[in-house]
């Protein structure tokens, strides 16, 4: 659920393309979300996750959380940029058993602030994160590489394993939103971007209430919930989606694409290039010999 377009930060490389200056509520009010929640419990969801924008700036976020809770999910996550975890959203964070996903670029504040584009946001993300691990909530973050930050890595990895976060993951900047390398792209390169997940079991809802089936498949929009969800989850813009996500995942599974061989624990890098290239051969994002390189 993308409750909000608004972020204190402007990341160059975010996919929603949020920034200070977007919407708060959009079209969708609390209510509304309420109605989403029940909905997707109808329909057998069980996990939920809470993203933006920053999901934290929205004033609702904690009864959205508590509603969810009621509603008898048993995995919520709010996936935050980790500058704004108050206390009142650490305890209720915690009283709920709600996982946190935050993004992280580099050790170097520096590095880290130049891609957020805020002064001061890698020591309060940073904070965050301490909170959070001392408040006993689950925190997993997302080392995200780009052209920015070549080369951190390994070393953001390494950092934040010392804060003590156990759950800690590589991915390669998407070119999506502000992450793309051009306003226009092929219709097939727009879903290469994709890791093949999104049709498995998701959707994404925006806070226009548009629908799409993750939150980095933007050019596929399956509807609105004003329609409602199970309406969505049987319509013909979805199954034609998930039938052009298996053709491209059965043309992965037999490409010539192969492993990086300067692939090493010591060398990872999801942005190192993959030899052979061919038009379905990403990185392998967990840099690991002998497997073929498409993101897991």
């Amino acid at each position: 659920m993308e409750i909000t377009e608004k972020c204190n930060l402007s990341c160059s490389h975010c996919y929603a393309e949020s920034s200070p200056q977007g919407e708060l509520y959009g079209s969708m009010s609390y209510e509304d979300w309420c109605n989403v929640i029940d909905e997707a419990a109808e329909l057998g969801c069980r996990k939920l996750q809470f993203i933006g924008g920053e999901p934290t700036i929205h004033p609702r976020l904690d009864d959205l959380v508590d509603y969810a809770n009621h509603r008898g999910y048993e995995f919520i996550e709010v996936f935050t940029n980790a500058t704004r975890l108050n206390k009142g959203l650490i305890d209720c964070f915690q009283s709920y058993g709600v996982h946190i996903a935050t993004s992280f670029y580099s050790d170097d504040p520096t590095v880290h602030e130049e891609i957020t584009h805020s002064r001061g946001s890698w020591e309060q993300t940073v904070k965050g994160i301490q909170a959070a691990l001392i408040a006993g909530i689950p925190v997993r973050v997302g080392v995200i590489e780009t052209n920015q930050n070549i080369g951190h890595g390994t070393r953001a990895i390494n950092f934040v394993k010392k804060l003590g976060v156990a759950s800690v993951s590589i991915d390669r900047e998407r070119e999506i939103g502000r992450g793309g390398l051009t306003q226009f792209v092929r219709e097939d390169e727009r879903y290469d971007q994709l890791c093949g997940q999104c049709w498995k079991g998701k959707l994404c809802v925006t806070s226009s209430g548009d629908v799409f089936p993750c939150v980095f498949s933007r050019a596929t929009r399956i509807g609105n919930v004003a329609s409602g969800l199970q309406k969505l989850v049987q319509s013909t813009n979805l199954q034609q989606f998930r039938s052009k996500i298996r053709d491209l995942e059965a043309q992965r599974a037999v490409s010539s694409c192969a492993p990086n061989t300067n692939c090493t624990p010591d060398n990872c890098s999801p942005t190192l290039p993959c030899n052979p290239q061919g038009p379905f051969c990403s990185p392998d994002s967990t840099c690991t010999p002998g497997t073929r390189c498409q993101p897991s």
